[in-house]
């Protein structure tokens, strides 16, 4: 605010003119104006002269200098920290080995090993290692699990979230005598027998993702909504993309009744979403109720070897970040 005391003249003094460095700024009928839009950090001279009402105008007043202060502008709010979800566990195999893993299981022409990306012959996903499961002749299998973290929230029914990254140098295909296992939740029974309950398979043309449930009809006989009996195979017309890194998540809500849910991303699209469905048998005090394994089961597969590649497996309470 600029204000100035009144001038008199013998005619009546009618407004008044305000100066900026000798520019007229504004011609207010009061003694006081409001100046705005000034520039930080600039310095002014502002004189005011008095007119009457015949026209007369006063010399300008003596000049006020102003100077506007830098001004600092506030910080930059600073983001929230990056929550990520409370990993359970993870296996990106940089020790060189295995040994994150609980078990190895082999059975025909297969096997699992930790390779180093890069003489692997495909670009690395994290670090230098990854998992390579091959099917080297007609029949045979390779899985790898980790039991204590999935069995702790299976009998808890804590909903949880499993995901891993995998390269496919080639798409699948078998014919109709052939078929393929990648990755499957089993469960023991309260007798202690074990079950593969759901599993993601690769189907025989089209490279296209199957979910199935009870596939060799061990899995409880009401299945997996209540009042379905016998195998059930859920397919996605989705290809899964070769020659690059694939983004698998799927969420586990683990029940033996119909409160259960599983759904299935790939590249952050959604393959698969079931709910009210069992996941697991019921627990009934086995030592270990229910665990989940990445695969290469398969008979008749083309090409042979089959192979693909796994990094960054984890478990965790919330989906995993996916970045391309």
């Amino acid at each position: 605010m600029l204000s100035w005391g009144a001038a008199s003249d013998n005619v009546g003094v009618t407004g008044y003119r305000v100066y900026v460095n000798g520019t007229l700024l504004v011609s207010p009928g009061s003694t006081s104006v409001q100046v705005t839009e000034l520039l930080a950090g600039g310095t002014r001279s502002f004189t005011v002269a008095a007119f009457d009402a015949a026209g007369n105008v006063s010399a300008p007043s003596a000049p006020l200098s102003v100077t506007t202060p830098l001004t600092t502008p506030p910080p930059a709010p600073t983001p929230p920290p990056v929550s990520l979800p409370q990993i359970q566990w993870s296996a990106g195999m940089e020790t060189g080995d295995l040994s994150q893993w609980t078990e190895k299981v082999n059975t025909g022409y297969a096997d699992s090993a930790a390779v180093a990306a890069l003489v692997a012959s495909i670009p690395p996903k994290t670090g230098n290692w990854v998992l390579r499961q091959s099917v080297t002749g007609s029949s045979g299998g390779t899985r790898m699990a980790r039991y204590p973290e999935i069995d702790a929230l299976a009998k808890a029914g804590t909903t949880f979230y499993y995901s891993w990254w995998d390269f496919f140098p080639a798409a699948l295909s078998y014919g109709g005598g052939g078929w393929y296992n990648h990755w499957q939740i089993a469960s023991n029974d309260a007798s202690n027998n074990g079950a593969p309950i759901w599993i993601l398979s690769i189907s025989g043309s089209g490279n296209t993702m199957v979910l199935a449930w009870s596939p060799n009809s061990l899995a409880p006989a009401n299945g997996p909504h209540n009042g379905e009996t016998g195998s059930r195979t859920y397919t996605s017309p989705i290809a899964i993309p070769v020659r690059q890194w694939v983004f698998f998540e799927v969420m586990i809500t683990p029940r033996g009744d119909f409160t259960g849910a599983i759904k299935v991303w790939m590249n952050g699209q959604v393959l698969f979403d079931l709910s009210n469905i069992k996941t697991q048998f019921p627990y009934a005090g086995q030592g270990l109720l229910t665990w989940i394994t990445n695969n290469n089961y398969g008979t008749s597969l083309t090409p042979t070897p089959f192979v693909h590649y796994i990094d960054d497996v984890t478990v965790s309470l919330g989906r995993m970040p996916y970045a391309p």
